[in-house]
């Protein structure tokens, strides 16, 4: 299969080395409706990673970076892809896709985060903006339909229209793309070394995927030259200073994905690592009690977030709930354990218990597309159909899915018994169409 993947990392050279430009820190309305539709676009390719302690990674990683960015005030949000290829991209409105490829060859955390500030540099700069305005205001819709088309990789047809469409915009706008990527490369190397990361890690990986046959796809839309390699090395190696390891975070994140990729895990150097992936795949085979004394073993090792996360899991598929919410309870100051505490609740018919502790997490903030859904379906086991629904209609809004938001709404004020909660429905509802009447008068 032939991938058409298309970023914002094009050629650069030196040449391009001049004062970077003032930064347009605002965004449009019509941003905001691009950013919309290019979100349902990549989710309806049902590629979007389903697992929720590595979306919650990516996202924590990323808007870590971005209170380093030239605009932490930019509205950002991060997405992990399930493809092979490696490949991250920046939409409209700070959507950034990142595939899980593209997180499997990475080394260190720090190359990881490189990318990610590269991203976050062609949205602080409005680089597709500043692209779309000097070639077609539809530039993020033909950017959005090549992605698609490369995800879902349903028909030859598409991947040849993306091919001679991306080929045409990148040969007559190549000066203007080098002189973007020389700026996300600069400030991405600067925000890596503001955020505690080591800045070489952006170069690093540029350099790694040089000479890598298995990089091809990446090199077909992210060309590389030798003068923006070299000067990414120069620029990271005047920065000093003590950074940050890799997490055990990052480390289980990707040992996962290798997992579910080859249907194997790989032993790895660290012995935690290694037991921490036994018991994942004790887990998952559904042999709870093998799990059990790998989990044992490995807490007594590491006491990171994720080997908690799984204990709690394990124990609760042992029936073990109040075990299970003890390693929670160390956890819930992020959604993966919130969200697998409240799981367990729901597995073990304490659905109000699970209730409770998700519905307060968000209300605090803002949560992902999966714990929506968990929360609707926690409802469900009470009988609160009206809560729900409302659960359905915010996952469906995350998707960037409004008018299938607004039908969830309206089903939630057909079946609500309280006056309150439907005038609270009734604002939501008034609040999406506004947004949509807004949209539409736009060109």
């Amino acid at each position: 299969m032939i991938k058409i993947i298309v970023g914002f990392l094009y050629l650069t050279a030196s040449a391009y080395a001049l004062d970077l430009p003032k930064a347009n820190l605002s965004e449009s309305l019509q941003e905001q409706k691009q950013g919309n539709e290019f979100l349902q676009i990549i989710w309806n390719t049902d590629r979007v990673v389903a697992d929720v302690e590595t979306q919650a990674y990516l996202k924590k990683i990323g808007r870590e970076m971005s209170i380093y960015s030239e605009d932490p005030s930019k509205h950002v949000d991060f997405l992990m892809l399930n493809d092979g290829s490696i490949n991250a991209f920046a939409g409209p409105y700070g959507y950034i896709g990142v595939h899980t490829g593209l997180l499997l060859s990475s080394e260190t955390e720090s190359e990881l985060a490189g990318v990610l500030a590269h991203e976050l540099s062609h949205i602080t700069q409005n680089h597709l903006k500043r692209f779309s305005e000097k070639t077609d205001k539809q530039t993020y819709l033909m950017v959005a339909g090549m992605l698609a088309a490369a995800l879902v990789d349903n028909s030859n047809a598409s991947q040849a229209i993306a091919a001679s469409t991306v080929a045409g915009a990148a040969q007559q706008n190549i000066n203007f793309t080098r002189e973007h990527e020389w700026e996300a490369d600069r400030i991405g190397t600067s925000m890596l070394s503001k955020s505690g990361f080591d800045p070489s890690g952006m170069a690093h990986f540029f350099e790694k995927l040089k000479d890598d046959v298995n990089a091809q796809e990446f090199l077909r839309s992210h060309p590389l030259s030798i003068n923006r390699v070299s000067d990414a090395m120069q620029r990271s190696s005047r920065l000093t200073g003590d950074y940050r390891k890799d997490s055990f975070e990052y480390k289980s994140i990707k040992a996962k994905l290798y997992y579910h990729q080859h249907k194997r895990i790989n032993l790895e150097k660290d012995p935690s690592l290694t037991l921490y992936m036994q018991a994942y795949q004790a887990l998952d085979e559904q042999k709870y009690a093998s799990a059990e004394r790998y989990v044992v073993q490995l807490l007594e090792q590491n006491k990171d977030a994720p080997s908690h996360i799984l204990a709690g899991r394990i124990y609760a598929k042992l029936g073990q709930l109040e075990v299970s919410q003890q390693y929670f309870s160390k956890v819930l100051d992020r959604e993966s354990g919130v969200y697998y505490a409240a799981k367990a609740y729901l597995d073990n018919q304490q659905t109000q218990q699970g209730i409770l502790l998700l519905r307060r997490y968000l209300k605090q903030n803002s949560g992902t597309y999966q714990s929506h859904k968990l929360l609707s379906s926690l409802y469900v086991g009470v009988g609160s159909l009206d809560r729900a629904h409302i659960h359905n209609a915010k996952a469906l809004a995350i998707q960037g899915k409004l008018e299938q938001a607004i039908d969830r709404y309206e089903r939630a004020k057909t079946t609500t018994r309280s006056q309150d909660l439907f005038d609270i429905i009734s604002v939501e509802i008034e609040r999406l169409e506004k947004r949509i009447d807004l949209y539409k008068e736009l060109p």
